[in-house]
């Protein structure tokens, strides 16, 4: 059995995740939102840019939240003025969530501190290394996901074979 540690592939990721989270925390530290905050708000704008209905149980199944978890966040973003909520035309009983003007942009200056800080982390890789990262990484999720029954969630979003082809908001949380 091999010693979990520095050379462990997990607490690699996790290492990778929480230095991500932290600079996306730091970079947007004057925009008042938290990383998750951010993350959430991106996935809302980008699905109000496809003119798609939003509900607080997509965000429960898209980011495998709790409902707790969900209504705290959908709660601070409303009290910061990022979103409002509406009853949905086809079922009263719930409620959509809509962004508001202030959402969207700010959500643009995520994208941009998302973006340099993606392009940090490939800083020293070249065009070739990046896209067998990429493969990697979902190969690593589909393996995963499979194992524990749940949604494959690189498979929500595919990557275009140019990933640079697509502007940063269409990239799709």
């Amino acid at each position: 059995m091999l010693p979990v540690g520095k050379d462990d592939l997990g607490f690699k990721i996790k290492t990778i995740s929480k230095l991500l989270a932290q600079n996306m925390t730091n970079s947007i530290t004057s925009l008042d939102l938290t990383s998750s905050q951010a993350i959430v708000l991106g996935y809302l704008c980008y699905r109000a840019h496809r003119q798609e209905s939003v509900y607080p149980r997509d965000l429960e199944r898209h980011f495998s939240f709790t409902h707790p978890t969900v209504s705290g966040l959908l709660q601070r973003l409303e009290a910061k003025g990022y979103l409002r909520f509406e009853p949905s035309p086809e079922d009263r009983r719930c409620k959509q969530i809509l962004v508001t003007e202030r959402a969207l942009e700010t959500n643009q200056q995520v994208l941009d501190h998302l973006a340099a800080s993606e392009q940090r982390l490939v800083s020293d890789m070249s065009p070739v290394e990046i896209t067998q990262l990429h493969s990697f990484l979902d190969r690593m999720i589909r393996n995963l996901s499979a194992s524990n029954g749940a949604p494959q969630a690189a498979d929500q979003f595919p990557r275009p074979a140019d990933e640079t082809a697509r502007a940063p908001e269409d990239r799709g949380w």
